[in-house]
């Protein structure tokens, strides 16, 4: 069971590259990958699955947010902070641990505590 992700992002301003949690798990048959830093999930029948609904849903947020140009805002309300350069041109942004997240977010406390996970990290390029 694979657990890297490739994800190519291409924006003309550049990118950062960020770390996130993925957690795996399995409800009832369904496979589960999710990230609560950016609060993206992807599922299907089996890992490799939900590993590319994953990496299509990630896609989707990344170019969404970078159209509406509400990423940075997104991201700050998700509990990222820019760690150096500046709001329009960011060198390094970092995602909030699970520790911070825990206790906003009821549904990460609840797969913390009910289901049996498996975390990885992944190395992400976010668009500048």
């Amino acid at each position: 069971m694979s657990k890297s992700v490739s994800l190519k992002f291409i924006n003309n301003a550049g990118t950062v590259t960020a770390n996130i949690s993925m957690l795996s798990f399995k409800e009832g048959d369904t496979f589960i990958i999710y990230t609560p830093q950016l609060d993206i999930s992807g599922y299907g029948n089996t890992y490799a699955e939900a590993l590319t609904s994953f990496e299509q849903s990630l896609e989707m947020f990344l170019d969404y947010t970078t159209n509406k140009q509400t990423l940075y805002k997104v991201l700050s309300d998700l509990g990222w902070t820019l760690a150096k350069g500046t709001e329009k041109k960011p060198k390094k942004i970092s995602a909030p641990l699970l520790s911070q997240l825990i206790t906003k977010n009821d549904y990460l406390a609840d797969l913390l505590n009910n289901q049996s996970l498996q975390t990885s990290n992944k190395e992400v390029l976010i668009p500048v």
